[in-house]
């Protein structure tokens, strides 16, 4: 059996409520009769969300329904910038149980409300044989892998996991998601996926390391204080044949972003953060999930052609790994976006063209979330995908 999706979308100069109503009016006449068992929404945050939202239930009624604020909604080969709209997406359960559950004001107890979300949620989906989590969360709650260590307690490792943090448009100011009819603030939303058969998550971020591993000495909230006893932000110029100090702290994104860090896991792979910002102190912000004190990193680069293959590649998996494939839900990094620049549509592009016969449909966030090898499961600058 497989799942049937319908997608709808309304640009951001409607009237929310309308817009809201519109693009759910369109993702269920994509079911073609079918009813709804799940709606998944993706908003700019400039809409009045209260409305938009109503708007949505006046049509999915009491559905059950999950989705977020972004920085750029990926819909079917279309990429929606910022302020762009609405992307509602309609499934069928097929071969699939839902269960929702979310938390408010989860700052500073992000590991015990990942384990609510996910204790629950698993109650309301039901016992399967198989079972995956969607996840999506403020950005701005903390150290986002302490929610997902709180998540991972529950599943243990047999559960896949993706999904994304929500975001404002690179804000960095409010974020929200929503959980049926609420608008969630400092929130998490979690939907448990009960399958009869394995859910495939796919991840590849495309960077490659330079220099030499570093190792994580002082580091604290997402705040990295020191790598290999010298300042971050220190250590970081030399990898890179600057002088220390060269970067200035107005321009530090412009290279931070070129250039993120990769987490050195024991399999040999990597995982991606990303320093947001450079402090007075030499001290590096890391965008959501900080690498813990011990670990090894090491200063990362890519290609644009490399960067936009990882979407065929994701896209080429997924399809090989779920052979009823009915729809890829992809977490995309908002970092790959502003590296991309004019070309940020060309990665949706890419994976639509790749999945002709299924829908494509995500967002670009401001952290990823999919487990790839020991118990870490957050990611930045990379691009990840559930297969159902």
């Amino acid at each position: 059996m497989k799942i049937m999706s319908g997608v709808g979308t309304s640009k951001c100069c409607e009237d929310a409520f309308e817009a809201g109503k519109n693009a759910t009016g369109k993702a269920v006449e994509g079911l073609l009769g079918k009813p709804a068992s799940l709606f998944i929404v993706y908003s700019t945050p400039q809409f009045d969300l209260i409305r938009l939202l109503a708007g949505i239930r006046s049509v999915s009624g009491e559905t059950e329904l999950i989705g977020c604020t972004t920085s750029g909604e990926i819909v079917n080969g279309e990429h929606f910038g910022f302020g762009g709209g609405v992307a509602v997406l309609a499934l069928s359960g097929g071969p699939y149980r839902f269960g929702i559950a979310s938390a408010k004001n989860i700052t500073g107890r992000l590991d015990q409300a990942g384990q609510d979300i996910a204790r629950q949620s698993k109650k309301l989906a039901g016992p399967s044989p198989y079972a995956a989590m969607l996840l999506l969360v403020d950005c701005l709650a903390g150290d986002l892998q302490e929610f997902f260590h709180g998540v991972y307690r529950i599943t243990g490792p047999s559960v896949a996991i993706s999904g994304g943090a929500a975001s404002d448009e690179l804000h960095f100011s409010k974020t929200h998601v929503f959980h049926n009819d609420q608008v969630i603030e400092n929130g998490a939303v979690g939907l448990w996926i009960a399958s009869s058969r394995p859910v495939p998550v796919i991840t590849r971020h495309g960077w490659e390391p330079i220099g030499v591993p570093l190792l994580v000495t002082r580091a604290e909230g997402t705040e990295l204080i020191e790598l290999s006893g010298k300042p971050a932000a220190i250590a970081f110029e030399e990898q890179l044949g600057l002088a220390p100090g060269s970067l200035a702290m107005d321009k530090f994104w412009d290279t931070s972003i070129l250039h993120p860090f990769g987490l050195l896991q024991a399999d040999g792979s990597f995982i991606i953060r990303v320093a947001r910002s450079k402090t007075e102190r030499n001290t590096l912000m890391i965008q959501g999930c900080l690498p813990p004190v011990g670990s090894a990193v090491q200063v990362m680069y890519s290609s644009m052609d490399v960067l936009l293959n990882v979407a065929n590649e994701v896209a080429e998996t997924a399809q090989t790994l779920n052979p009823d494939l009915g729809v890829i839900l992809c977490f995309s990094c908002t970092v790959r976006a502003v590296i991309f620049g004019k070309l940020a549509g060309e990665e949706a592009k890419r994976l639509h063209s790749v999945a002709t016969d299924v829908s494509t449909f995500g967002f670009f966030c401001c952290g990823e979330f999919a487990r790839t090898a020991g118990v870490l499961g957050t990611h930045n600058a990379t691009l990840t995908a559930l297969a159902l």
